[in-house]
């Protein structure tokens, strides 16, 4: 029986929980405006193309099978990366500091130049919890977040990839017929820790933000150069829905907060995933992302905007809050929820 029975997609997930929830958190019209202005402002500028995926020097350079396979396993751990004191998970590699998602890339570039298989499917279900702290090591010696169920996830995504599509995933993006949705589902039905799923009001309802972001980026990396991975049906994604793209909205005023949650907030108090306030958060965010498209459509005067979907306005707005961290850190906390979703 297919996992998504009775279960709403992100989309409509977070459509039902903006319907649904009108206490705890609400859209700006004039913030959605403002964001979309800045986005085609970046794009006349080519301060921000199709084409940023590259842009970032430990996302792989090559479009080909290996790529693939290292995206898999990227996605795989794309999860969970703040610490509960104020250092940030850092590594150096090739003389430059990297943190949070990119030092986990990080990780993995430094364990192939060392000759570690890390990416092959043999490896993967193998790889032990020794293995995976020598990988992930910090440059203060602190240990990754959520170390166990980081082993725990590469593992499962080992077995399947052996057991299920001859130990690449490149067999799992043959059977979807170039669909971005059918690979989304297809992700969630065969890898378990790909289920990112909630209970909201007695619905029960989808994020999938490591499944679409697993896509998007196959797609990004690869659609030129591979035409199975040239997804005709991209713009059905959604954003990502993390703990960063939140803080970012919330900051250029897109979303606003009651006094409740932003206290919660504040005292940097753990959201249990699945709870009322974290799921708010993240439908109301992909419901954002999605009125800025519109709004990016309605404000263009020519197609060249067109293909700027909501993966793309998450990708713009998660750049952003890198080159602002420092600013948007001491005026908007993120929301701190411990799982292996995002």
């Amino acid at each position: 029986m297919s996992v998504f029975v009775d279960r709403l997609y992100p989309r409509e997930s977070a459509e039902f929980i903006v319907a649904n929830g009108i206490n705890n958190i609400e859209l700006s019209q004039d913030g959605i405006v403002k964001v979309a202005e800045l986005i085609m402002n970046a794009i006349n500028s080519n301060d921000f193309t199709e084409d940023s995926y590259f842009s970032l020097d430990v996302h792989p350079q090559v479009a080909d099978r290996k790529a693939i396979d290292w995206i898999f396993l990227v996605d795989t751990i794309n999860f969970s990366f703040w610490f509960n004191h104020k250092a940030n998970f850092k590594v150096t590699f090739h003389e430059k500091q990297y943190t949070g998602y990119l030092a986990a890339c990080a990780c993995i570039n430094r364990a192939i130049e060392e000759n570690i298989p890390i990416t092959t499917a043999g490896y993967m279900e193998n790889v032990t919890e020794d293995d995976i702290r020598k990988i992930f090591k910090t440059d203060n010696g602190s240990e990754i977040p959520l170390l166990q169920e980081r082993v725990k996830v590469i593992n499962e995504a080992g077995r399947v990839l052996n057991q299920e599509f001859d130990g690449t995933f490149y067999n799992c993006i043959l059977k979807c017929n170039k669909s971005a949705i059918k690979l989304m589902k297809d992700v969630a039905e065969h890898f378990e820790s790909y289920r990112d799923f909630a209970t909201y009001k007695g619905q029960k309802i989808s994020f999938l933000k490591r499944a679409q972001i697993l896509v998007s980026d196959i797609y990004l990396c690869m659609r030129k150069s591979d035409d199975a991975c040239n997804f005709h049906d991209i713009h059905e994604l959604t954003m990502f829905a993390d703990y960063r793209v939140p803080q970012a909205l919330h900051f250029l005023g897109v979303l606003k907060y009651s006094s409740a949650l932003m206290k919660e907030l504040d005292e940097k108090e753990l959201l249990q995933n699945g709870s009322e306030h974290e799921v708010e958060l993240r439908g109301f965010s992909i419901k954002a992302c999605d009125d800025i498209v519109k709004a990016i459509r309605q404000k263009a005067t020519d197609d060249r905007y067109n293909m700027y979907n909501a993966a793309y306005i998450d990708n713009f707005l998660w750049l952003y809050r890198r080159k602002n961290a420092k600013r948007i850190e001491e005026m908007v906390p993120f929301h701190r929820t411990r799982c292996i979703y995002y």
